[in-house]
């Protein structure tokens, strides 16, 4: 009979239990990230070969169709230059230029058939502008992850055809540190108009982290609204209006994957006319109070805990954004956000907007409104 030995499993040096904890590491660190998009008509010349078969075929009553696509291998990207930025609280901020190209190829077709001598290559390029902190001793990092081409048919000049192209572009700016740290993910920055007038920036001996900007602060809590449908709101233009009935549109992100960055607010108004009010001579009561609204700058929401389960139940954005009433002109406007969870039917859903001549209340509930959704939660900052 053989003898049972005593066998462990092997664990090498791991550490029991593995607690989080800081480390040193040595990375390349992001120093800015952004995400550009450009979309553009480009004018391009059909070979001779190639025309001369398109207007025979033309000519003979055929159909002519044609596609494009980009030439894989052919994305590039090139660093132009740099000028300093006029952002007094972020040195090392500054105006970049880049140059993105790609090749896109083009064929022409006949009743669904290649046409001989229609399948050609020509290349695009686009030139951006944009503001990162790319201070001294770090290294700009770009490239294009997408790029989208179609045929303008209806637009062909002579021996001349349109092409349609969106290209995506990734650019960061990076230097390889040693760092001590804890992490979790993070996402690009929106972009920073350009301004006119610039300033000589200090030149700093080591690359300095752009904190006013970059990385985003991470939010402490998230939350969405929807609603579409009939719904009494306030809305008030130059001192006139009041209560109006209408279909409403609402749909509403604050902080999305619990970045800043990922949030936003759509507001669709459309006002459903009353009829006019007595004794005649009184200010006309069908005023149009339709308007649309959208948030583009958000500041970090304050989040609502339960005292008692330590859940976050609701919170409150503020921000500002545009606002434009039925036939008047775009303004802007601050907001203020506040969303309640309080499953089962009592979600309510509260925004405040306050332009230069117009002022909104829209106040929604479960009750009041069918069909409303709130769902608010934590952003837990670190796995346990």
């Amino acid at each position: 009979m053989m003898k049972k030995r005593n066998v462990k499993s092997i664990q090498g040096r791991q550490v029991v239990p593995n607690p989080i904890g800081p480390e040193c590491i040595r990375v390349t660190k992001v120093y800015d990230w952004v995400v550009l998009t450009n979309r553009d008509r480009n004018k391009v010349q059909i070979p001779e070969e190639c025309f001369a078969a398109i207007e025979d075929a033309r000519h003979d009553g055929n159909t002519i169709t044609a596609t494009c696509s980009e030439v894989v291998g052919t994305r590039s990207c090139d660093f132009i230059g740099a000028i300093p930025a006029n952002i007094p609280s972020v040195p090392g901020a500054q105006i970049v230029s880049l140059a993105f190209h790609v090749h896109i190829r083009v064929q022409f077709f006949c009743n669904g058939e290649p046409l001989p001598g229609c399948n050609f290559v020509v290349p695009v390029s686009f030139m951006d502008e944009v503001i990162l902190c790319f201070p001294e001793g770090t290294e700009i990092n770009c490239n294009i992850f997408d790029v989208q081409c179609t045929v303008v048919l209806n637009q062909m000049l002579g021996d001349m055809v349109v092409l349609d192209v969106t290209m995506c572009k990734d650019v960061q700016v990076e230097a390889e540190v040693k760092l001590e740290v804890e992490a979790k993910f993070c996402g690009p920055r929106p972009v920073i108009p350009i301004q006119e007038d610039g300033f000589v920036c200090p030149t700093p001996r080591f690359p300095q982290q752009c904190p006013t900007f970059f990385p985003t602060l991470n939010c402490d809590c998230q939350g969405s609204a929807d609603f579409s449908g009939e719904a009494s709101i306030l809305v008030f233009e130059d001192g006139l209006g009041g209560p109006t009935t209408g279909n409403l549109d609402l749909t509403a992100l604050v902080c999305d994957q619990c970045t800043l960055a990922g949030s936003r607010i759509q507001v669709t108004y459309i006002d459903t006319l009353g009829p006019s009010p007595t004794p005649p001579g009184t200010p006309d009561a069908d005023i149009d109070q339709s308007f649309t609204f959208t948030a583009n700058d958000f500041e970090q929401p304050t989040c609502v805990t339960d005292p008692v389960t330590g859940l976050v139940t609701g919170l409150t954005a503020t921000g500002t954004g545009v606002i434009t009433p039925a036939g008047g002109v775009p303004e802007n406007a601050t907001f203020t956000l506040t969303l309640a969870d309080a499953d089962p039917l009592g979600d309510t859903a509260t925004l405040f907007i306050t332009g230069a001549t117009s002022t909104v209340t829209i106040a929604l509930t479960d009750a009041a409104n069918p069909g409303l959704e709130v769902e608010v939660g934590d952003c837990e900052r670190f796995p346990v």
